[in-house]
């Protein structure tokens, strides 16, 4: 990780961009990100823009998701995630519906859809290899089916988003498909293309043990959850006996 730092009156060091000043900045990120979602979804009620209400809400629940998924399966995040998640939701969510800049820049949902596409099949990614890393599973994966698995987990994550877009429009009226079927389809290929660039990485990153970005995002989230493999040992071991 690159280090920004600055000197103090005793010329020493300060760190700048480390895990404790992205935990701070993942902190006030959040409650950033609800206040705007939460003026937005005031502002759409006042104006009667009844549209964007079901949009202002579901952002604002969604940028609990990293406190949501770090209490019910106990995991710790990296902060480096977890802001990216959320610099992800504002854009996607903020700029893109409530800003309305999937029209203005033709670009901006091919962009975020890149990026989503990269950031699940890192999760993807990373579950399987905690899987695979765990003595009592049984069966060791070979790298391209962990990449393979990362690779589908993330393009299905993909449809689920669609579907949702599609509801959203049916039930609440929203125009979050776009041009319909046209903008679903690339949305997926962005998606899949996203999804195919993290899982190739991974594929040789395991192969050839290399080290790279994406081996030192693993490596930081073994190292947040050092109990991870033992308590999937321990779950495996009492469905056994079940």
């Amino acid at each position: 990780m690159v280090i920004l730092c600055m000197l103090d009156k005793n010329n020493k060091k300060i760190k700048l961009w480390n895990s404790d000043f992205l935990r701070k900045g993942d902190v006030i990120l959040a409650f950033i990100l609800r206040g705007l979602f939460i003026t937005s979804l005031i502002i759409s009620i006042v104006r009667g823009r009844f549209d964007l209400i079901p949009i202002s809400a579901v952002s604002f629940i969604l940028t609990f998701i990293p406190s949501i998924l770090e209490r019910s399966i106990r995991v710790s995040l990296p902060a480096s995630f977890q802001v990216v998640l959320l610099i992800f939701i504002f854009g996607a969510q903020f700029l893109g519906e409530i800003f309305d800049y999937y029209e203005r820049f033709w670009w901006w949902d091919l962009l975020l859809h890149g990026w989503s596409g990269v950031l699940l099949g890192l999760v993807g990614f990373i579950l399987v290899y905690i899987l695979n890393e765990a003595s009592d599973v049984g069966v060791v994966m070979s790298p391209f089916f962990v990449a393979f698995f990362a690779f589908c987990f993330a393009v299905t994550c993909g449809v689920v988003w669609e579907v949702f877009e599609y509801l959203m429009d049916i039930i609440f009226g929203t125009d979050m498909q776009k041009s319909g079927l046209q903008d679903t389809m690339g949305d997926l290929i962005i998606d899949t293309a996203g999804a195919l660039i993290i899982s190739v990485n991974g594929f040789f990153t395991l192969r050839d043990k290399k080290k790279n970005t994406l081996n030192n995002a693993i490596s930081g989230f073994m190292k947040k959850n050092p109990d991870m493999e033992k308590r999937i040992e321990d779950q495996l071991h009492n469905q056994s006996k079940n």
